[in-house]
């Protein structure tokens, strides 16, 4: 089917590994959330708490709409091909809901928002909109702008944030509050293990920290629902 969205109409409800034809035509895999916030939802990205995960996201502008890593929720996954979709008859507008699992184990929805299109170009969202959430992550890290290794689209007047953090690419404000790999703190690149939440969305969302300003968690993972 189409979209994560169009399976939920049809009666499915158990979140998994499914076949899509966003397009009609080319078929991919992709993973679908089919309980949270209704469901409905396909797996953007997801970064996971593991050796390495700060080198996957070195992601240059090249490569933005591409895909990388297996759409599942315990391994690194990115599919840029995903932000380009436009809105079915089940959805007023694309939706979006970003995921944060603690050291824990507690999982929370961090915020969902929508969205009148997107630009390949800047990969910006046009006319984001918060529904529900954090403001502070939604307007750090999904409303203002995005950048690559090589491609500085972020609102950071002195720099590129990506090349700032471990060359991490992501959308970013001035800069984050989630990096989908590096630390604020110093080392940046922590072992090249991530990712980090800042302590202040931690306490915002009740979620456990490691004790640091800029904490790792378990997983970090973008949804799409079109």
């Amino acid at each position: 089917m189409q979209s994560c969205q169009h399976l939920f109409a049809a009666g499915v409800r158990r979140s998994g590994l499914y076949y899509l034809k966003p397009d009609g035509t080319q078929a991919i895999t992709a993973y679908c959330e089919q309980e949270t916030q209704g469901g409905g939802w396909a797996l953007v990205y997801n970064s996971v708490l593991g050796i390495n995960t700060l080198d996957f996201w070195g992601i240059l502008y090249g490569d933005r709409l591409g895909r990388r890593g297996r759409p599942s929720l315990d391994s690194n996954f990115y599919d840029g091909s995903l932000y380009v979709y436009r809105k079915t008859e089940f959805v007023s507008a694309v939706q979006y809901m970003d995921v944060i699992e603690d050291l824990a184990g507690k999982t929370v929805v961090a915020f969902t928002a929508q969205v009148g299109g997107f630009n390949t170009t800047t990969m910006r969202f046009l006319s984001p909109q918060l529904l529900t959430g954090s403001e502070s992550l939604y307007a750090h890290n999904f409303a203002a702008g995005w950048s690559a290794p090589d491609y500085d689209g972020d609102t950071y007047v002195s720099g590129n944030c990506a090349t700032r953090y471990g060359l991490v690419t992501q959308h970013y404000g001035s800069c984050w509050v989630y990096s989908l790999g590096a630390d604020a703190e110093s080392p940046l690149d922590d072992g090249r293990v991530g990712p980090h939440l800042y302590k202040t969305i931690i306490t915002e969302l009740q979620l456990a920290t490691d004790g640091t300003n800029h904490s790792r968690v378990r997983r970090i993972s973008r949804f799409v629902r079109w």
